[in-house]
């Protein structure tokens, strides 16, 4: 309860009695209140639990690679005796009543860091047991995925009307559904963000969608479908597990893949324009609905008004309102292939199934072919240098190049059109700067691989310069982080970055500020140095293929990559973190709860078996302190301890736990925290701990190394590092050789008390 409050519970808890009017839901609030928590009979718990907790409520769901007679013995050796009561208490569905015209729930408060607006039209929760309710279901998905490309279209004017806005279908509670229309809009917009939703809305109502749209919605959503179907022999348990739970809780049917495809093959098509314009209609109704608004609490900012967004709804009657016209591109992607490079060298490295070219403008290749998906193909490209190269002065410019430049969209199609083209496609390609390094990454269908090579080419060599790309992200960032300093824990996470950094200026926090040092054409210049060079590039490409299948697309369209043989790396810019104690409190926030962190930088020898048994060292400490101070105290409910190493620019590493608290705690949590640190370091782990370790270890490393991500980052690593790819392969001997002494000797050597830093939120208002 305590770390669930903040803003944004304060206003459900005045919006929810408006939403849920006359219904039980607006009395009755998940995980109640502070004062029922507190002095709860516990004779009254355990009547909840006899009352709910019982056999004829329950079912229990086994997926996975065991004998199914084996488990279903298991089942009924542990559940069958429980006893069923003899006078069950019958279990009671309660509805929220219908009501006529429109209610508000307006609010404000002084810790909000954003405007939000929706319009909720109430509508009866939707069933989909039967195939009449499937076809429903895609109809509706039509317009909602028609109307959110729309809405996405908007946000990406130069000055955008709000900052994100979406709408759609779906459950408020088990008895009532809803079609929302939501948008985030930036301070003292609210009644333009409105207008701008609600247009839209009433454009579709009106005009209803086009041809091209619904064609390129269908045509979407069948490869979609078709997608899936490929990986329906991949399917982890987990994803069937979920599907039997939905289906024992809300009666959804669950037909499986293979029946879906079929099912979707044969309604999509029967989908016409008239329907699911029709649906505009029906759902932009002035009855049944509830209109929620939520803004900061700040002088000189206007509250929501009832009046005012009444005004907004009752003028779209009368405005006019042109129909949306679909700018379509009529070009390919790319006209031509370009000339292709040449392969100069080629070596495998069997244990591993890995394939490296070396191409002659000087990138680099390596390939791992897999049966991990059917259809998945991921890749990762980078290159040494970053945003370290450039000054302070232009880091902001810098580190928003690659947004800015991505969101203008590609050689001569602008995002929304690039969007557009791609509609058909598994597909995805986003260039990125970071500072130490450059590059392109991605995925793609193996049928789609061409169009993945032909955007890696045209994001290095034809990068779209946008000017009103440019304002868009710049405005959408201002609304983002206008207020974000009203929310205690962006104050609290400031402070431990500018104490961490020691207030280094390319550390500094985001701030309007900040963003007036947004430069276009400084961010695309860099963008374009960045990519100037593609010599010391590494491609790393995991999945659905064979080398030979990519030759020649790698050829044409990384081969032809530019080459000027420029030498250069990163630098490092000189970011240190603070010697000695450090400690700290920051007062912050109205609600009864506080935030810990405490955190150990040090130098660093990295080596393989140095990383992994200072990681060691984090999970042995996460086992005891979740067992001390939550399991034996009572005094949080989760604690956050984690380990992390850089390698470059320097060797540092960096322990920190976490945890949010009771304020009268904070001072007895943290001796706790600091008492079992230095019972490691003084005794090392539980034996017991240390296997637990390392069965986790080993059971996650099975896993990993049928996973197509795994692969992509090690190898990825491998290369960056310059480090033997073989050790991949080499882990279990790490695990194997875990011992309670490495793990003291880590903590002892990496852990130090003499350089701490301590930052604690604690609120402002206390009784």
């Amino acid at each position: 309860w305590r770390l669930g409050r903040g803003a944004q519970a304060r206003i459900f808890d005045k919006q929810a009695p408006v939403l849920f009017q006359d219904s039980r839901y607006a009395e009755r609030l998940i995980i109640g209140s502070e004062e029922v928590l507190e002095s709860f009979l516990h004779d009254t718990l355990r009547r909840y639990y006899r009352d709910w907790y019982r056999p004829d409520l329950m079912a229990v769901v086994a997926v996975g690679d065991f004998d199914p007679r084996h488990i279903e013995e298991l089942i009924r050796a542990n559940f069958e005796a429980i006893p069923k009561p003899e006078q069950p208490r019958p279990r009671q569905e309660y509805g929220v009543p219908d009501h006529d015209g429109t209610r508000y729930a307006l609010v404000t408060d002084p810790e909000a860091t954003f405007t939000r607006v929706s319009v909720l039209n109430l509508l009866p929760r939707q069933k989909l047991q039967s195939e009449a309710d499937y076809r429903r279901s895609l109809v509706e998905g039509m317009h909602d995925a028609m109307l959110g490309q729309r809405l996405q279209e908007r946000a990406r004017e130069a000055d955008p009307p709000y900052v994100a806005a979406g709408g759609g279908t779906g459950s408020l509670v088990r008895t009532k559904g809803a079609y929302t229309l939501g948008a985030l809009v930036k301070q003292g917009g609210l009644k333009r963000g409105l207008e701008a939703l609600m247009t839209e809305a009433e454009r579709a109502r009106r005009h209803g969608f086009t041809a091209t749209e619904l064609e390129r919605t269908k045509s979407a959503f069948l490869r979609s479908m078709e997608q899936a179907y490929r990986e329906r022999d991949k399917i982890k348990s987990g994803s069937f597990a979920n599907e039997y739970v939905t289906h024992f809780l809300t009666a959804e049917a669950a037909p499986g893949i293979e029946a879906e495809v079929e099912l979707a093959e044969k309604y999509v098509p029967t989908i016409t324009l008239d329907e699911v314009n029709a649906l505009a209609g029906r759902w932009l109704s002035d009855s049944n609905r509830v209109i929620t608004a939520s803004a900061p609490e700040k002088e000189g900012l206007e509250p929501p008004r009832e009046a005012e967004i009444a005004g907004v709804l009752a003028g779209l009657a009368a405005a006019e309102i042109e129909p949306y016209e679909d700018r379509v591109a009529d070009q390919p992607l790319m006209a031509a292939s370009p000339p292709p490079g040449e392969i100069l060298s080629e070596r495998t490295i069997d244990e591993l199934g890995v394939t490296e070219w070396r191409l002659d403008n000087g990138i680099r290749v390596v390939l791992k072919p897999t049966d991990f998906k059917n259809d998945e193909v991921l890749f990762t490209a980078f290159s040494p240098g970053g945003t370290s190269l450039v000054s302070d002065a232009e880091d902001v410019a810098a580190s928003t190049a690659d947004t800015v430049i991505s969101q203008g969209g590609v050689g001569p199609f602008d995002l929304t059109q690039l969007k557009k083209l791609l509609a058909d496609k598994v597909v995805g390609v986003s260039p990125y700067i970071s500072e130490l390094e450059e590059g392109v990454s991605g995925s793609a269908s193996p049928e789609d691989l061409e169009t993945m090579f032909q955007l890696i080419h045209l994001y290095v060599t034809a990068p779209r310069r946008s000017e009103q790309a440019f304002a868009s992200v710049q405005q959408r960032y201002r609304g983002i982080i206008e207020n974000r300093l009203a929310r205690p824990e962006a104050v609290y996470a400031d402070r431990i970055t500018s104490i961490m950094a020691q207030d280094h200026p390319r550390r500094r926090p985001w701030s309007e500020a900040l963003l007036d040092e947004m430069d276009l054409d400084t961010s695309y210049r860099v963008y374009n140095d960045r990519f100037a060079d593609a010599s010391d590039f590494t491609f790393v490409i995991v999945g659905n293929f064979e080398p030979d299948d990519l030759r020649s697309l790698v050829q044409s369209y990384l081969g032809s990559l530019p080459n000027t043989g420029r030498q250069e790396s990163w630098r490092d810019i000189g970011v240190r973190a603070p010697e000695g104690v450090i400690e700290e409190t920051v007062i912050k926030g109205i609600e009864p709860k506080s935030r810990v962190t405490v955190l150990f930088a040090n130098e660093f020898e990295w080596t393989r078996q140095n990383n992994f048994d200072f990681n060691a060292v984090a999970s042995i400490l996460r086992i005891r302190l979740r067992e001390v101070l939550r399991e034996d105290e009572g005094g949080t409910y989760g604690v956050g301890v984690n380990a992390s190493t850089s390698r470059y620019p320097r060797q540092t590493s960096t322990f920190s736990v976490g945890f949010g608290c009771d304020p009268d705690r904070v001072e007895e949590l943290v001796g706790l925290v600091d008492d079992e640190i230095r019972a490691l370091q003084d005794n090392g782990p539980d034996p017991d701990d240390v296997a637990k370790i390392q069965e986790q270890r080993r059971r996650q490393r099975e896993i990993q190394l049928r996973e197509n991500g795994f692969w992509l980052s090690a190898l990825e690593a491998s290369w960056w590092y310059d480090q033997d790819p073989l050790l991949i392969l080499k882990y279990d001997e790490l695990v194997d050789g875990l011992t309670g002494e490495a793990v003291r000797d880590a903590a002892r050597r990496w852990i130090d008390f003499d350089r701490r830093v301590e930052v604690v939120l604690m609120p402002e208002e206390r009784e």
